[in-house]
């Protein structure tokens, strides 16, 4: 009984270790959550999306006066390949993440967001020709009540270097 236990142990181990391989992160991709704090504020004005902003004319002593505003006329979202020192001091304040981009690029997603207490994660990246499409989902739950206006908010992705064109997110 003993040589039959520790057969089938030694199976097992073998299964958990064959079933592991191939299994990773393809790409080295690693998602970061709210990085519209490390944007410059004039590129985030200037790449807005269909969201609530503040009103830059709001008079409170005018009942009239609207303290926030929808942008109808923005796209949905926006993405961004950023594959460059340049490009990057374009678009961000600091040295808040380090990147090197001879061996690494970072993809940019602007949204609205309805959930601003919740953070998404990374599901998929496939590539197909020179087009990324990158999976992501948020975190679910239930019952919270946490929904707001919707509002602008930015997803960033740092993945090893590969030639693209052009890029996609889609929310799951």
């Amino acid at each position: 009984m003993k040589k039959f236990v520790r057969i089938v142990g030694i199976i097992v181990l073998i299964c958990c270790l064959f079933g592991s391989v191939g299994c990773g992160n393809k790409y080295n991709a690693e998602l970061f959550n709210n990085a519209e704090q490390w944007i410059r504020d004039d590129f985030l004005r200037e790449n807005r999306v269909k969201a609530y902003y503040p009103n830059e004319n709001y008079d409170e002593n005018d009942e009239q006066s609207e303290r926030y505003i929808y942008d109808e006329t923005a796209p949905l979202t926006r993405t961004f390949i950023i594959s460059d020192n340049v490009t990057f001091d374009e678009i961000f304040k600091g040295d808040n993440i380090a990147v090197d981009f001879a061996n690494e690029i970072l993809l940019l997603y602007i949204h609205s967001e309805i959930y601003p207490g919740r953070n998404y994660s990374l599901k998929k990246i496939a590539v197909e020709g020179g087009k990324i499409s990158v999976s992501v989902e948020i975190e679910k739950k239930n019952g919270v009540g946490d929904a707001a206006m919707p509002a602008q908010s930015c997803l960033l992705v740092k993945m090893d270097r590969i030639e693209i064109d052009s890029a996609e997110f889609i929310e799951q």
